[in-house]
């Protein structure tokens, strides 16, 4: 892979080794428990916060600068404005001995170290004054009188109120025990998902590194049972490729169901265990209120950490797509199912918090509104209903009808969102609990992917100066593309590319297009097809015509520039402008528009294991789906033809003795159309063509259209793909065969029963699938 390639990746890479960094020293040091101790001092703590609020013979008033000589027993609990200063409560003997006892007694009883005590002694009795010492400040002999219920004042040493103080310390031990857990399980959840997607892709890499260990592992009998039953098939029913009824969108891979089935389960646990309560408590009246927090709390941090894995599974530069070899589709199925977690996380956290306020104790709606009159409460509730819409919005009808719209929407809710999270949490918490180091870690993934694209876009384009050509594929709504990037370097089977026109009105909008053939600078054409750069570039009518098809050398580019060349599938936005540039230009003209392209996706090692040890490769390919194997053909055929591996892995096709070229179409200009710029003159290919829709101007074969020894005879029959037939036609007992689909989904399910079908039989096949689903 090219370098700059990896390069992009490495962003994601450090992003996600940068997670317990993030964690553990971001901020105020990490997340409660982990970096952040709510209460260090937790006795010392609740000494202080037991006695602090009790006035002192020093304290002063609105309207009087000492209290001192005062019948203190009548004074007006409610004069407002009583402050105790730093100064007063050091120089305090019954401040000084009260707190002392009360640190030595409660710390002692739990194991608190002294030197610990007079460190905590000197933060919290005299403000960080080293003077006067805590064992100084410890009396002579132990206080008799403990400070009242209802006292307001403390005159003489005194022992603290044992009911408060117990009140008081059980009430910050639980509270920090329940935060604790929702960063333990928050660690959980995000290193389990991280760490099984870890171990999986190391797995893969072995096998890639060490064939022995992949032989061992295929030659196992279990291997074809797990591929029958758990790869292949959809969770439940017989479509995962096709929509589902109603359009709900589609079914995954079984595997891939029960591993979100788990994961939806491991959040409804995490979020439903290991609440406590404490009462009577000095935060809430109620324990209703407090299981609320708890719950609350849990389920809005937990909902922090799904939303920063969705981030991660939805870019494409995300790390785990080429280490295991999943398909970015696949990673979006993920990344919907940790949005769906993430959003009903929220709503659950908005419910609870909601009824909370009526719980006893509480003023019910009137409480509510008031709390809705805060700042923090009102962008929590922009976060949660904007995150929900993101979710509720993403549904397949308008992905697929109205993508453009769906995107931008998609966007703005999730950016919403995030500045809604933000809002809630650091004004009203500020940095001490350590929530937004989740936010960091979703804002570092949604950069680092960014951030990626513009590197390749640099990398990949002549910025200024990055014409394309068009041409039209006759008789349908397809064109080609052909782009002169500066380089094709990395660019190989298997893989695709995003494209931007800004020159066409939308220079945000990019679209994913499957690579279908390229060229280098050492190699003007690709041996897949004579039409690349084959007319010298000052030919007219006259060569081009001897030459038996239409040449690809563009006016103003050396026959020897590199370039990729994309078939596009005309739809709305970008594409519906381009076909309009094309159809304004001159009939048979070939326009140039300005496009740019991020560079190769997909094609990795993992992706390409398949072909590695397969002795047959079939492609069963559908309408626009041809593309997909058009990368895969030029490759096998530049390595027969040079006796070198072709682009890409150098072990790909190797062992490779038949490859079988199996497509229906229903337009017949794209047929015709291939097979002139992309089939014609190759070699050691069977071909099986089918046209579905009308057949003018296709040739007829009285055969089955494969193609005669030593002569490529490329022909097209009329009607249906028999896929079974294909299948049983191609497959033979002991050699080794990948089958790669890409089609419509009705098709490629097809394909997959099929496919399993014949490993149930015992014939050894490996299933490639490629696909885009909206």
């Amino acid at each position: 892979m090219v370098p700059i390639v990896a390069s992009s990746r490495a962003f994601l890479v450090i992003s996600l080794v940068s997670i317990p960094q993030a964690i553990l020293t971001h901020a105020s040091a990490g997340i409660v428990g982990y970096g952040i101790d709510l209460f260090p001092d937790l006795c010392c703590q609740s000494c202080y916060d037991s006695l602090s609020k009790l006035y002192l013979g020093c304290t002063t008033f609105d309207n009087s600068s000492s209290m001192a000589g005062m019948d203190m027993s009548g004074m007006d609990m409610s004069m407002p404005m009583a402050v105790t200063s730093d100064d007063c409560r050091a120089s305090n003997l019954p401040w000084l001995q009260t707190m002392a006892y009360c640190i030595q007694q409660g710390c002692d009883a739990v194991g608190f170290p002294a030197d610990r005590q007079a460190e905590c002694f000197a933060a919290r009795a005299v403000a960080g004054s080293a003077q006067p010492a805590f064992r100084a400040s410890l009396p002579s002999s132990p206080p008799q009188v403990e400070v009242a219920d209802n006292a307001t004042w403390l005159n003489v040493t005194s022992l603290v109120n044992a009911a408060l103080y117990t009140s008081t310390y059980g009430t910050y031990q639980e509270f920090a025990r329940e935060e604790g857990l929702h960063s333990t399980y928050s660690l959980v959840i995000i290193l389990t998902i991280i760490g099984l997607l870890s171990a999986y892709a190391v797995l893969v890499q072995l096998r890639i590194s060490i064939p022995s260990l992949s032989q061992a592992l295929e030659n196992k009998s279990i291997s074809p049972w797990i591929q029958q039953h758990l790869v292949i098939p959809p969770f439940l029913g017989t479509r995962r490729l096709e929509p589902l009824p109603g359009q709900l969108g589609y079914a995954p891979r079984r595997i891939l169901g029960i591993s979100i089935a788990f994961y939806v389960v491991l959040n409804v646990v995490l979020c439903s265990v290991s609440f406590g309560s404490f009462q009577p408590n000095v935060y809430f009246m109620s324990s209703g209120f407090e299981l609320c927090e708890y719950v609350g709390n849990r389920t809005g941090v937990l909902s922090f950490v799904n939303m920063a894995i969705a981030i991660l599974f939805a870019g494409r530069n995300n790390v785990f797509i080429a280490l295991t070899g999943w398909s970015h589709a696949t990673f979006l199925v993920l990344h919907r199912w940790t949005a769906r977690i993430s959003a009903l996380q929220a709503v659950v956290h908005s419910i609870v918090y909601t009824v909370a306020y009526f719980q006893p104790g509480y003023t019910g709606a009137a409480a509510y509104a008031e709390k809705t009159t805060e700042a923090f409460f009102q962008w929590g509730i922009v976060a949660t209903v904007a995150l929900c819409l993101a979710v509720g919005l993403a549904i397949l009808p308008l992905r697929a009808r109205f993508y453009e719209t769906f995107l931008v929407l998609h966007i703005f809710l999730v950016v919403m969102s995030l500045v809604g999270c933000w809002y809630h949490i650091v004004p009203h918490f500020g940095f001490d609990y350590g929530y937004q180091v989740w936010l960091y870690i979703a804002f570092a993934f949604w950069s680092a992917d960014r951030l990626a694209r513009l590197v390749r876009i640099a990398f990949f384009n002549r910025l200024g100066r990055s014409d394309a050509v068009v041409e039209a594929v006759p008789g349908t709504d397809l064109m080609q593309l052909t782009l002169f990037p500066r380089t094709t370097a990395g660019f190989g089977p298997g893989q695709h590319t995003f494209l931007y026109a800004p020159g066409l009105g939308r220079p945000w909008e990019n679209h994913p297009f499957t690579v279908a053939g390229w060229t280098t600078a050492e190699h003007g054409a690709p041996s897949s097809s004579s039409s690349t750069d084959a007319v010298p570039l000052d030919a007219g009518p006259a060569e081009e015509a001897k030459s038996g098809m239409r040449a690809t050398s563009y006016s103003g580019r050396s026959p020897s520039a590199p370039s990729i060349r994309v078939l596009v599938r005309t739809h709305s936005g970008a594409t519906a402008a381009l076909q309009k540039r094309l159809r304004e230009s001159a009939p048979g003209s070939r326009p140039q528009v300005s496009v740019y392209n991020e560079g190769p996706y997909g094609g990795h090692r993992a992706n390409l294991e398949p072909f590695v040890a397969a002795e047959t490769v079939l492609c069963v390919l559908g309408g626009i789906g041809v593309t997909s194997a058009l990368g895969f053909l030029q490759s096998y055929v530049e390595s027969r033809r040079d006796g070198q591996a072709g682009r890409g892995d150098q072990r790909l096709m190797r062992k490779t003795t038949r490859f079988i070229f199996a497509w229906s179409a229903r337009e017949a200009g794209l047929i015709q159309y291939v097979k002139d710029n992309y089939l014609a003159d190759v070699e050691g290919v069977e071909y099986r063509l089918w046209c579905t829709g009308p057949v003018e101007g296709v040739e007829q074969s009285e055969l089955s259209g494969k193609s005669a020894p030593g002569k490529t005879v490329v022909a097209a029959e009329s009607g249906r793909m028999n896929i079974g037939a294909v299948l049983q036609d191609s497959l033979e007992a002991g050699v080794a065969t990948t089958v790669m689909c890409c089609g419509p989904g009705g098709m490629l399910d097809e394909t997959t029963r099929h496919v399993s079908r014949y490993l149930g039989e015992g014939y050894k096949i490996s299933l490639v699938e490629e696909l885009y689903t909206w």
